[in-house]
């Protein structure tokens, strides 16, 4: 399966956990409008186990965004002070 998802600030989420034939189902829902674009909405299901791990995922990558921001600001930085210095 091949999914690819671009989420904004401006998305609705919605969670929602169901038994189905017996079954656990954990869902996320989505809608966003990007500009110019008709409303993009979807659904994702699975097991709550995969779900977890899911979100534990995307955790993990927003951590790592977050840190590489803040690495490219102090680089930014350091090298604005040391050509501030040489200069």
């Amino acid at each position: 399966m091949d999914l690819q998802l671009h989420l904004t600030d401006d998305t609705q989420l919605h969670a929602h956990g169901f038994v189905a034939d017996h079954m656990l189902v954990a869902e996320v829902r989505w809608e966003h409008r990007i500009p110019g674009s008709p409303l993009g909405q979807g659904t994702l299901r699975g097991t709550p186990a995969m779900l977890r791990q899911l979100a534990a995922l995307a955790v993990q990558a927003a951590i790592q965004a977050e840190e590489e921001d803040c690495w490219q600001a102090h680089q930014a930085t350091t090298a604005a002070s040391v050509e501030g210095r040489v200069a």
